[in-house]
C-alpha cells in the first residue's frame, strides 16, 4: 500500500520536476527563476534620485523576481520615462521591471489616438505629395561623445530622395538640434496626407532602451541630436537624465511613421549608446556587473565609437527582437504593407528597416576612409556598410526593396563578419532586418 501511494505520487510531481529542469535549460526562462537581490540601500538611493528630479509621487516596489518595479502616480509619460532612466542607471536593464505603472494621469497613446482621429475625419483627398524627413550627424556639441558617420549617409540618402521626387526636410550635424528634430517632426504631421507617401532616415546615437506603455519587454529608446548634453560625472543618473531630456523620444518618431500615408518607409540607423553609463565602479556599478555575471550593462545595447585605424563602430538597434511578422521598432502592432495586387486598401503601407540586429554593433571605414562598391567595384563609398551598399543595390533593382535589401544585408553580413572581425580581432556580426518581411520577388519600390 506505502508503494504504491509512493508510486502515484512520483507519477504526479515527475512531469512537474522534468519540465522545471527542463525551463531552467531554455533561453528566456532563466531570469523568471532568479532572484534579484537589489540592495535596500540602492533601492533608498533611488526614492532618494526620484525626489531629487522632480517626481515626489513617484515610488517603487520589488516585483515576484525582486526586480524594482515603479509604483507612485504620474502627471503624464514623459516623468514615467525619467523614472525609468533614474531607476535603470543605478541598478540596470535586467533589475528594472519592465511594467509600467499604472497611474498616469495624462497618457500619450490616448492622446495621439485622439488627435489622429480627428485629424483624419477632417481630411480632405488632395494631390498626392511625396515627403522626407533625412537627418544626420557626424560629430556633437559635446565631445565625449564620439564622431560617427550620420552625415554622410544621410547626403547619400538625400540625393537618392530628391532624384525619386520627394521633397526633402534634411537636417544635417549643428542642424539637427533637438529642437529642430521635434519641430520637423511636428510641421510633418501637420502636413501629412493619407495619399501622400513618407519616408524618414536618421543616423545618429541611441540612448538606452526604456520599457513602454505595452508592458512585457518592449522597449524604446530616444535618438541622440547634435546638443544632446553629456558630460562625464561620477553619478550615473546625472548621466542618463541629463541624455534623456537633452535627446528626441523614438515616441515622436512613431507618431510621424504611424499617421495613415499611402506609404510609409522607415530607415534607422541610431545606436543605443549604454556603454556611456558605466563611469566608476560605485556600488551601482558593481551590483550590475554581479547580476550580469561579470559582463558591464548590454542587454539591448551597443558601443558607438572608434576601435581602430580602419574601421568604425556605429551601433545601429531601432527594432525589438519579437517575430517581425508582428512588432515594428518600439513593441507596437504594425500594420501590414499590401502587396501589389492586393484587395487591401492602399493606406498605411508600412516598412521599418534597421541595419542591426538588437544588441549589435553596425560598421563602416573610419572618419575620412572609404570602401569598395558592391555593385561597382571601381566605385568608392564613403559611409556606413550596410546604408551605403543598400542605396547602391536599389539603384541596382531599379528600387525594388525585397532584392536590394537581400544583396545589402548579404554584403555587410559577410564584410563585418569576416574583414573587420579580422581587424579587430575579436568576433563581429551585424545582421539588418526588414519589417515586416516582404516575399521573395514582392516589386514594392523604396521611392514609388
Amino acid at each position: 500500500m506505502i508503494i504504491s501511494t509512493f508510486r502515484r505520487t512520483l507519477l504526479l510531481l515527475g512531469p512537474i520536476l522534468l519540465g522545471g529542469c527542463a525551463a531552467s535549460q531554455l533561453a528566456g526562462f532563466e531570469n523568471a527563476y532568479q532572484a534579484y537581490n537589489v540592495p535596500e540601500s540602492l533601492v533608498v538611493r533611488i526614492r532618494t534620485e526620484l525626489g531629487k528630479n522632480g517626481l515626489p509621487n513617484a515610488q517603487v516596489t520589488r516585483d515576484n523576481v525582486g526586480r524594482i518595479r515603479l509604483t507612485g502616480s504620474y502627471r503624464n509619460e514623459e516623468e514615467v520615462d525619467l523614472a525609468f532612466v533614474l531607476v535603470q542607471s543605478i541598478v540596470g536593464i535586467k533589475s528594472t521591471s519592465p511594467l509600467y505603472p499604472e497611474n498616469i494621469k495624462e497618457k500619450r497613446w490616448e492622446l495621439e489616438a485622439k488627435r489622429a482621429l480627428v485629424r483624419h475625419a477632417e481630411m480632405t483627398l488632395t494631390l498626392p505629395v511625396k515627403r522626407a524627413l533625412i537627418i544626420g550627424i557626424n560629430d556633437f556639441l559635446y565631445k565625449d561623445l564620439s564622431s560617427i558617420l550620420g552625415e554622410d549617409d544621410a547626403r547619400t540618402m538625400d540625393s537618392a530622395a530628391r532624384k525619386a521626387g520627394y521633397r526633402t526636410m534634411t537636417l544635417l550635424g549643428q542642424q539637427a538640434t533637438k529642437k529642430n528634430i521635434e519641430d520637423a517632426l511636428q510641421r510633418l504631421s501637420g502636413e501629412l496626407r493619407p495619399n501622400d507617401s513618407l519616408l524618414i532616415y536618421i543616423s545618429s546615437h541611441g540612448t538606452p532602451p526604456l520599457p513602454s506603455y505595452k508592458g512585457a519587454d518592449v522597449r524604446k529608446m530616444s535618438i541622440i541630436a547634435y546638443d544632446t548634453k553629456y558630460h562625464k560625472t561620477d553619478n550615473n543618473p546625472d548621466i542618463a537624465r541629463d541624455l534623456y531630456q537633452t535627446s528626441v523620444p523614438d515616441g515622436k518618431v512613431q507618431v510621424l511613421a504611424e499617421m495613415p500615408t499611402r506609404q510609409t518607409r522607415v530607415i534607422i540607423d541610431t545606436c543605443y549608446s549604454g556603454e556611456i553609463l558605466k563611469g566608476i565602479p560605485d556600488e551601482s556599478t558593481r551590483y550590475i556587473l554581479k547580476t550580469n555575471g561579470g559582463i558591464p550593462e548590454q542587454a539591448g545595447i551597443s558601443m558607438a565609437a572608434w576601435t581602430g585605424p580602419s574601421y568604425a563602430a556605429k551601433g545601429i538597434v531601432f527594432a525589438d527582437d519579437s517575430p517581425p511578422a508582428t512588432k515594428n521598432k518600439a513593441g507596437r502592432q504594425a500594420v501590414p504593407a499590401p502587396r501589389a495586387g492586393s484587395e487591401q486598401s492602399d493606406i498605411n503601407r508600412y516598412t521599418v528597416i534597421t541595419s542591426t540586429s538588437d544588441g549589435q554593433e553596425a560598421w563602416g571605414p573610419s572618419k575620412g576612409s572609404s570602401f569598395a562598391s558592391p555593385v561597382n567595384p571601381g566605385k568608392r563609398l564613403q559611409g556606413s556598410f550596410f546604408t551605403q551598399a543598400f542605396l547602391e543595390y536599389l539603384d541596382q533593382y531599379d528600387g525594388h526593396l525585397e532584392p536590394a535589401f537581400k544583396a545589402a544585408r548579404d554584403f555587410t553580413a559577410t564584410k563585418v563578419a569576416q574583414e573587420v572581425a579580422q581587424q579587430v580581432k575579436r568576433p563581429v556580426q551585424q545582421t539588418p532586418r526588414l519589417n515586416p518581411p516582404l516575399p521573395a520577388g514582392d516589386r514594392s519600390s523604396l521611392y514609388n
